[in-house]
């Protein structure tokens, strides 16, 4: 992995930022990837309109790996309680499997014990997704054994709706 400088989001970032997690998630590219959703869900993951409403809410965060400001990496941070909520976590698909994932999750992690003094981080995970269940498991995240339904309603496009998402948590 090369120098990586992390920052947080600005409104400048908000079109890259939405542009990565379609890449990530729903793209072409994401097909080589393994954390492409193509095979239950289709249509857009986020929008930019999306990506700016949490850009300026005074509780969430993007955190970004850049790379000489190449953007290679995004993923959300939200208060939540004495915590906080990670999602939308992106990877550029030809930068995957070389520790940059491992890397914007300790940034992350460090982040939200900053920012708010998070106590633990959460997230959800699709239910089909046992191999993206098992690497949050070695980073030491653990399933609560709570579920989620899933948001079918702002997910048009689902090819398949016998999932709904797991949660996962990790104290910090």
């Amino acid at each position: 992995m090369t120098d990586i400088r992390f920052a947080y989001a600005t409104l400048d970032d908000v079109p890259r930022v939405a542009a990565l997690v379609e890449t990530a998630y729903r793209g072409e590219a994401a097909a080589t990837g393994w954390t492409n959703e193509a095979a239950f869900l289709t249509g857009p993951r986020s929008s930019p309109q999306e990506v700016e409403r949490l850009v300026r809410a005074a509780e969430s965060r993007f955190v970004l790996a850049l790379d000489d400001d190449i953007l290679a990496g995004s993923a959300l941070i939200k208060r939540h309680h004495d915590g906080a909520y990670f999602g939308m976590f992106a990877i550029d698909p030809a930068r995957q499997q070389q520790g940059l994932g491992k890397a914007m999750m300790a940034q992350c992690e460090t982040a939200v014990r900053e920012l708010w003094a998070a106590r633990y981080l959460r997230l959800g995970v699709i239910s089909l997704r046992h191999e993206l269940i098992a690497w949050y498991e070695r980073r030491g995240f653990v399933v609560t054994g709570e579920r989620e339904p899933f948001p079918f309603d702002e997910a048009p496009g689902a090819l398949r709706t016998d999932f709904d998402l797991v949660v996962l948590q990790k104290p910090l």
